[in-house]
Order: C-alpha cells, then sequence, then structure tokens
C-alpha cells in the first residue's frame, strides 16, 4: 500500500492544508479579501489539497474511508476550479476552519503509520 505516490499526495495533503490554515488564521473572509496575496494563498492551497485528494483516491480508494473529508476535499476543488457555483471567501474560511484541521491530522497519522 505505501507507494511514493501516496506519500507523496498525503504529504501535499499536510503541508498545503496546514499552509491554508495557516494562512487564514483568525482572519475574517473581508480580512483575507482585502489582502489579495493572501487571498491567492487560500484558494489556491485548498485547490492543491483538493486535487491531492482526487488522486489519492485514485490511487488507493480505500482512502476515501480512512480519511472522511476527502470527498468533500474534491468538490470544493471542482467548484474552485470549475466555478460551477459562486463560492465567497466567508465559507471557503468555514471549510478551512472547521474541515481542514481534521483532514490534515488524519493524513499525518497515516503518514506516520506508514514510517513504522
Amino acid at each position: 500500500m505505501t507507494t511514493l505516490a501516496l506519500r507523496d499526495r498525503l504529504n501535499d495533503i499536510v503541508s498545503y492544508g496546514s499552509e491554508a490554515i495557516e494562512a487564514v488564521g483568525n482572519l475574517s473572509a473581508d480580512q483575507i479579501l482585502a489582502e489579495r496575496f493572501r487571498e491567492h494563498t487560500v484558494l489556491r492551497t485548498v485547490q492543491i489539497v483538493g486535487e491531492a485528494a482526487a488522486q489519492l483516491i485514485k490511487l488507493d480508494p480505500a482512502m476515501s474511508e480512512r480519511i472522511p473529508d476527502l470527498r468533500r476535499a474534491i468538490q470544493l476543488r471542482n467548484v474552485l476550479v470549475h466555478g460551477y457555483t459562486k463560492i465567497r471567501m466567508d465559507e471557503i474560511v468555514l471549510i478551512v476552519r472547521t474541515d481542514m484541521p481534521g483532514l490534515v491530522s488524519r493524513a499525518a497519522d497515516i503518514l506516520g503509520e506508514q514510517d513504522t
């Protein structure tokens, strides 16, 4: 089960997810939008997490059971990339604050399991 590609995608989720959490911090959506660089950082890191989640499930479909928020991350990525619907920054902030920590933590746990 441990392949370099799986580890890389898990690492992407951990590193970019952590970066998204840090970029959001305690700021409001309006504060994030006032800093264009921060806005782009949040949106791009969330997008990368979703892409990594999609690739992870392709490599190992059982990962969707081990990391329940993967499918939500993929859906959010698709909305951001393809613009299926308009999503507001306050929704992104809420998702980063409520869903991203668990996603990052579970991916880090799986990486830790593979190291032992």
